[in-house]
């Protein structure tokens, strides 16, 4: 296997597309297709099905591809290597994280390494915690930060924080004295059985805060009525500050002078926020230095982060 071949190969795999990953790569829709036609003349076996305008991995596409994520990470795990040993402030850095709180905190930590590390670049991709799970195991990212409940095997973990999901309920709600003062600290708890008849606005089955929401709704037995649903806390939490709904939220984004009351959900449910890696992976001088920049970044809570 050559090296190149084996980035044209992933990156056709990445965007399912030749002529996507022609343009990635800067080259020629047809020189990229004819290094394909090649290397399945080679070997033998076609690499991927061909689906109008779609690309997908055939049986074997997807053993070469599982192969060639390894070698190409091994490459890159060894320019880490080196590089750390001859103490060289450059290279990249691959990571993913949310287009909301993610990107908020790396446009916030970003000067401080650049200032530091200014030959390291980073290859960002934007995604909730499910497709960043994915694109860590596939190795398409070396760093995910993602929200869990439960710690996969195959990762390793750096934690930077953990936190309640908060149940806000609009200051006019007809429930809301229930909460009593300084709800944003004490966080009540509350019997989510009293708001069966309500509406909510939730987040979308595509978040992982989602997933702990449905639980605890099957926990009451519960089958919410919703307004609507949304992939952003921020508007969520901005429809709860405008008293249209109640709705659920991460404790971060709690705002002690927004008309909104807070309490806690059966036996305080929460999950960590962390920074995931591959079980195994050797962390360079400068990713941990950015590891440490987002925990002392999460300590704040985002709220704080928005309007700073």
């Amino acid at each position: 296997m050559e090296l190149r071949q084996l980035v044209y190969i992933v990156s056709i795999a990445e965007e399912q597309s030749i002529s996507k990953a022609a343009e990635k790569l800067y080259m020629t829709q047809s020189a990229l297709n004819q290094q394909l036609l090649k290397l399945e003349r080679e070997l033998g076996v076609p690499l991927f099905n061909r689906f109008k305008h779609t690309m997908i991995p055939t049986y074997a596409g997807s053993i070469y591809l599982e192969t060639a994520r390894q070698m190409m990470a091994m490459k890159e795990e060894a320019y880490k290597v080196i590089h750390d040993i001859a103490d060289m402030k450059k290279g990249e850095i691959s990571i993913s994280y949310t287009p909301e709180r993610g990107a908020a905190m790396f446009a916030s930590i970003y000067p401080e390494f650049h200032n530091k590390y200014p030959d390291i670049v980073f290859k960002i991709a934007e995604a909730r915690v499910k497709k960043a799970e994915q694109l860590l195991s596939q190795g398409n990212v070396r760093l995910a930060f993602i929200a869990h409940t439960e710690y996969k095997p195959q990762f390793e973990y750096f934690p930077i924080g953990e936190e309640l999901l908060v149940l806000a309920l609009p200051a006019t709600h007809r429930l809301a004295h229930l909460a009593g003062k300084r709800s944003y600290e004490t966080f009540p708890n509350f019997d989510l059985s009293l708001l069966k008849d309500d509406k909510f606005i939730l987040m979308t089955h595509e978040t992982r805060f989602r997933d702990m929401i449905d639980d605890i709704f099957a926990e009451y037995q519960i089958k919410p009525k919703i307004l609507f649903e949304s992939t952003s806390s921020i508007t969520v939490f901005n429809m709860v500050c405008s008293q249209v709904a109640p709705v659920f939220l991460p404790q971060s984004y709690v705002d002690p002078n927004a008309p909104v009351v807070y309490f806690s959900i059966g036996s305080n449910a929460s999950w960590m926020r962390s920074i995931a890696y591959r079980r195994g992976t050797y962390l360079c001088t400068a990713e941990k230095e950015f590891m440490e920049l987002a925990r002392k970044y999460s300590s704040v809570p985002v709220r704080q982060q928005i309007t700073a």
